[in-house]
């Protein structure tokens, strides 16, 4: 989730930000980055799947001349762990790409004039002007997208149900296959523990961030 997470936001965020600039074409682009959003998880994933398909995938011939094409990246726990990184990030980047992009766009644009002005850095500018502005819905992103990774059941279920062995096994499919298994006491656990996670952590930390930044802002 962490690793996952960070890079997710950090791409998400730099795509928003070059299509908030005065460049041609960006519209274009802003279609593009949105379209996987409008996908289904069934559907990334089972797309996904065949994609990663060394054997038949479009990246057979690829593989092919590298001399790996017998090579099955499923049985790899770090490799399906990786894989899996990759498709939840083409799902869930066009999320963040979509709600920055809205931030960005609504930053006081007199106040980057008269920081251009008076000869700041695009660096400076984004650090001292633009970031205060946009760190509220920052952290809301986080959130929104930290509490959907504790509940992913779709792509590991699909690709790789989960192995090999339990290296891909969320926690959320971990509670419904022993749901399954009518281990109904430690499904209801993990339950409850990700209750713990996704609503106490995750709103401790977010009236930590945003009640800082408000103290900060008044200081």
């Amino acid at each position: 989730m962490i690793i996952g997470c960070a890079p997710q936001f950090v791409i998400g965020t730099g795509l928003a930000f070059l299509c908030s600039q005065p460049i041609s074409g960006k519209n274009f682009f802003r279609v593009i980055f949105f379209i996987p959003l409008m996908i289904t998880p069934l559907g990334v994933g089972y797309a996904m799947k065949m994609v990663a398909d060394i054997t038949k995938g479009p990246f057979q011939p690829l593989f092919g001349s590298a001399t790996v094409d017998t090579w099955v990246w499923s049985v790899d726990p770090w490799a399906s762990r990786f894989v899996m990184m990759i498709c939840d990030s083409w799902q869930w980047i066009p999320f963040i790409f979509i709600t920055m992009l809205a931030a960005l766009e609504n930053v006081a644009k007199d106040h980057v004039e008269a920081a251009q002005v008076d000869g700041a850095s695009s660096v400076q500018i984004f650090r001292e002007i633009i970031w205060p502005q946009i760190i509220p819905v920052a952290v809301t992103v986080l959130l929104i997208r930290m509490i959907e990774a504790f509940k992913l059941v779709d792509l590991p279920n699909i690709m790789t149900g989960g192995g090999p062995g339990s290296s891909t096994e969320s926690m959320t499919l971990h509670s419904m296959y022993i749901w399954r298994a009518n281990d109904m006491g430690s499904s209801a656990a993990i339950a409850y523990l990700l209750l713990i996670l996704t609503v106490v952590v995750c709103a401790s930390f977010f009236n930590y961030v945003v009640i800082g930044q408000l103290r900060k802002a008044k200081a």
